[in-house]
């Protein structure tokens, strides 16, 4: 059974040379998301870094999302590589210790529907906005994000 759930897109930070957009998703409107990211930035610079052992050419552009699911918090780093791809890793926190993370996305777990939907934004945005256009507009992709129940 599908129960929507909120996802809100929480706007752009720096890290490093990255641009990151930030979502997070709740079953709740209350997710407390601050010690998360404040945890997950402490992280991010060695997430980003990570490798997918096919192409790794990217345009210092991620988007995070911090989802608060049943089982614990999923955090999720996307980048998008060769032009086209997305490059993702999860890795879990407890509800109980937010601020521990362990990765679970190498054994082939991959999103779930509430993520998909944000990834499913994320590729439109790109398509309209990077891919297909004669001239590029990254910061018009940069620029938008999604909020909703799905």
């Amino acid at each position: 059974m599908h129960i929507p759930r909120l996802i809100r897109y929480q706007g752009n930070f720096s890290c490093g040379d990255f641009t990151v957009k930030l979502y997070t998703i709740s079953k709740k409107d209350d997710f407390d998301f601050k010690a998360s990211l404040d945890a997950v930035k402490s992280h991010l610079p060695a997430w980003l870094s990570l490798e997918n052992g096919f192409n790794n050419e990217h345009d210092n552009q991620a988007f995070l999302i911090l989802h608060q699911g049943t089982e614990g918090i999923f955090n999720i780093i996307n980048k998008w590589v060769g032009g086209n791809m997305l490059d993702s890793h999860i890795f879990f926190s407890e509800h109980s210790s937010p601020t521990s993370f362990k990765e679970i996305s190498g054994k082939g777990l991959n999103l779930c529907i509430w993520e998909l939907e944000v990834v499913r934004f994320e590729r439109d945005a790109l398509i309209e906005h990077v891919l297909k256009p004669e001239k590029p507009d990254l910061g018009a992709y940069l620029g938008l994000g999604f909020t909703g129940w799905y």
